[in-house]
């Protein structure tokens, strides 16, 4: 709950990072990433940096405790092999990662992470038209064992129930919306 106990901290997260979060996806929509396959080579760069930021959080287990199942939710393997698959080499461009020093701070950023999995099924849906699928090149976009909805259901209730620190949370989940739309700016640019 919030402060003021209305909102949970997932309804709260979406509420404070609303405005970041549609910059984002105003950028990338514009761009057609979707289009053909050199396009969407940058979209795999840019998911190459999104999950080499979460990659440790998956495997802390302040973290681990909080989100069952966390460690088989975590997409960076499967972004790895999509560039394999395309013959792209892992990008060499190194950019500091977020230093999270808590977990009300991993949690902001993991939202947003485990958010994008939602949308993940629309972007599958466009790639297969360029001869994609999560077999091949769009590994990262699989839904969980548990399917999209269960997965984000279980993810929500885990962080909703934990104690964690709600301005610090928000924070984060709305620096790393920032710092992903910097990461889109530079593959795409």
């Amino acid at each position: 709950m919030t402060d003021s106990g209305t909102l949970t901290l997932t309804e709260a997260l979406r509420q404070q990072t609303r405005e970041t979060h549609e910059k984002l996806d105003h950028y990338l929509t514009n761009l057609g990433l979707f289009n053909n396959i050199e396009l969407y080579k940058k979209f795999l760069s840019l998911q190459y940096y999104i999950h080499r930021d979460a990659n440790s959080y998956y495997h802390d287990q302040t973290l681990t405790a909080i989100i069952p199942d966390l460690i088989n939710r975590n997409r960076f393997e499967k972004v790895k092999e999509d560039l394999k698959d395309l013959k792209i080499d892992i990008p060499s461009t190194t950019f500091t990662s977020p230093n999270t020093t808590n977990a009300s701070e991993a949690i902001g950023f993991l939202y947003v992470v485990e958010g994008s999995k939602l949308g993940a099924n629309t972007l599958l849906k466009r790639v297969e038209k360029i001869g994609l699928s999560e077999n091949y090149g769009a590994r990262h976009m699989a839904p969980d064992q548990d399917g999209r909805g269960a997965s984000w259901k279980i993810f929500q209730n885990s962080i909703n129930q934990a104690k964690l620190d709600i301005h610090t949370t928000i924070k984060s989940a709305t620096t790393a919306f920032s710092q992903i739309l910097a990461y889109a700016k530079f593959v795409t640019t």
